[in-house]
């Protein structure tokens, strides 16, 4: 009896080892998918922060109900992933603008490229810089591409930060509070505006130290599922 005991064993461990040693047969994830993301006003890739907006997919080659993946947008509207499976994926942008169409897409061994034109909630233009003494001031104005169902505008924001990485994602979080901002939280209908029928010039004030290159820009958000912002671009500003 206890020769079988140790039969039975011995020959389970053998099948165990045996699975275990079985070869991986699936192909390591290489499918290479890029793109840029394109503010349909200007033709020109968005400005966004590194990482704060995302393209999210689902593979849905296996499952009907997948998890799903994102890829961050960076800084200059572009995204890129290198490490995919071949397969049928559904695709839609998510950030700081109308929300865009879920698309789907096959995925395969060679780079598949895909760009998206959104439109961004608001513009934020004529941005302006002006150093007084240790006293930084920024100014900008804001416009609403699409006007009518405009969520709420709640706030404008300065970002400064120490490299060229910056926005909300990115920067000094000594700025990054209510004293350095403009609340807002209007609809674009009660907004002041100028003669153009923009918005008014926004200012926000920060003290800087001596010594010191700063990259600052501004940023302004509406009231949505994701509340990321939409960004003016980014100025370097050496402090004497």
């Amino acid at each position: 009896m206890k020769k079988l005991i140790y039969s039975l064993f011995v020959g389970a461990s053998a099948m165990l080892m045996a699975s275990c040693m079985e070869v991986d047969n699936f192909d390591e994830p290489g499918a290479h998918f890029t793109g840029r993301i394109i503010d349909v006003t200007t033709g020109e890739n968005l400005l966004a922060d590194q990482g704060e907006c995302r393209v999210r997919i689902w593979e849905k080659s296996f499952s009907l109900n997948p998890e799903h993946q994102d890829i961050p947008v960076k800084q200059d509207g572009t995204f890129n992933n290198t490490k995919l499976f071949n397969g049928t994926y559904d695709i839609v942008p998510q950030g700081a603008w109308w929300p865009a169409d879920t698309i789907r897409l096959g995925i395969g061994k060679k780079t598949v490229t895909q760009n998206f034109e959104v439109t961004p909630y608001l513009k934020l233009f004529d941005f302006q810089t002006e150093l007084v003494g240790d006293s930084l001031f920024m100014h900008c104005r804001i416009d609403a591409p699409k006007k009518e169902g405009l969520p709420q505008i709640m706030e404008i924001r300065p970002y400064l930060s120490l490299n060229q990485f910056c926005g909300a994602a990115n920067c000094i979080s000594y700025y990054n509070n209510t004293a350095h901002r403009v609340n807002i939280m209007s609809t674009w209908e009660k907004l002041e505006k100028l003669d153009d029928g923009k918005s008014k010039v926004f200012t926000v004030k920060a003290k800087v130290k001596p010594g010191y290159i700063y990259f600052v820009r501004m940023g302004a958000k509406v009231r949505d599922d994701f509340e990321k912002f939409n960004y003016t671009e980014i100025k370097e500003i050496k402090v004497e």
